[in-house]
C-alpha cells in the first residue's frame, strides 16, 4: 500500500509538471527465509552531496525522495541493521526509470547476511 502511495505522489508530480523522485526498499534476511529486518536503516550517498537517510519500518520497508530531477546514477545506498552484515548496491543497478543521468523511481531489495 505504501508503494502504491509513493508512485501515486510521483504521477501527480508528473502530472503537474514538477519532476518527483522515489527510491524505495525492503530489508531482508539473507538465510532464504527472505524475513523482513525490523530496525534497519538506509543511507543514499551521492558524489559531492549530503548523504540522505531513511529507517524502515517494522516490515523492512523504507523510502526516500523528493521533489527535482533524483539522484544520480553514480549514488550508493548502503543498507544496514543491527546483528546483520551491512550490504550496499549501485543506484544505477536498481533504477527503474532513468532519466538521463539521474534515477526518478527505483526498488532496493536488499538481503542481509547475519553477523557471527
Amino acid at each position: 500500500m505504501r508503494r502504491l502511495f509513493s508512485i501515486l505522489a510521483v504521477l501527480a508530480a508528473a502530472a503537474g509538471c514538477e519532476p518527483a523522485w522515489s527510491v524505495q526498499g525492503h530489508v531482508q534476511a539473507a538465510d532464504g527465509t527472505r524475513a523482513a529486518v525490523a530496525a534497519g536503516s538506509a543511507v543514499l550517498r551521492c558524489p559531492g552531496e549530503t548523504g540522505r537517510f531513511a529507517r524502515a519500518d517494522r516490515d523492512g520497508v523504507f523510502e526516500m525522495g523528493g521533489t527535482g530531477a533524483g539522484p544520480s546514477l553514480s549514488c550508493v545506498m548502503f543498507v544496514s541493521a543491527p546483528g546483520r552484515i551491512s550490504a550496499s548496491v549501485e543506484l544505477r543497478e536498481v533504477c527503474e526509470d532513468p532519466v538521463g543521468e539521474r534515477c526518478s523511481v527505483a526498488t532496493v531489495e536488499v538481503p542481509l547476511v547475519a553477523a557471527r
